[in-house]
């Protein structure tokens, strides 16, 4: 999944629950929830050598942009700051950081690898590019209905 999508669905959770003590643990329930639907993310092809590490990390800065920007607008922009809705947001895309290290520095030490294998075992790729981005695409726009 996108962090984009991540990030927004972070977002939604903070602003419908602001209590941390329930938010935050929603949060990380949400972030492998999405990764069961079928889609396109950034990582999608490094193991398998289709995509290079440069490519993958440009888009993944890419993402991590669009996803700020998103978050600002829809959620932070016209608000007192909230560190509670950007720790969320940083929260819900822990799992996909904590695969840095084995993806693009091959490195795979206790507990991460752990965390790898029950993150993959979840994590369902879509065929196709369109067909891993319309879901995500649909999802963003349900949760920026629910935003409001």
């Amino acid at each position: 999944m996108l962090e984009t999508t991540h990030s927004l669905a972070s977002a939604l959770i903070v602003s419908k629950i602001p209590s941390p003590a329930i938010s935050f643990p929603l949060i990380i329930v949400a972030h492998y929830l999405l990764d069961l639907i079928p889609h396109w993310d950034t990582g999608g092809g490094l193991t398998s050598g289709l995509k290079s590490k440069k490519m993958a990390f440009i888009e993944t800065l890419v993402d991590l942009a669009i996803a700020g920007i998103l978050v600002f607008v829809f959620f932070q922009k016209n608000n007192p700051f909230s560190p509670t809705l950007w720790f969320g947001v940083l929260l819900g895309i822990t799992p996909d950081l904590l695969q840095f290290p084995a993806l693009f520095l091959n490195l795979r030490p206790f507990p991460f690898n752990v965390l790898e294998k029950f993150h993959n075992s979840l994590h369902k790729g879509a065929p196709s590019f369109l067909s891993g981005l319309i879901p995500q695409l649909i999802i963003i726009l349900l949760i920026l209905l629910f935003n409001h």
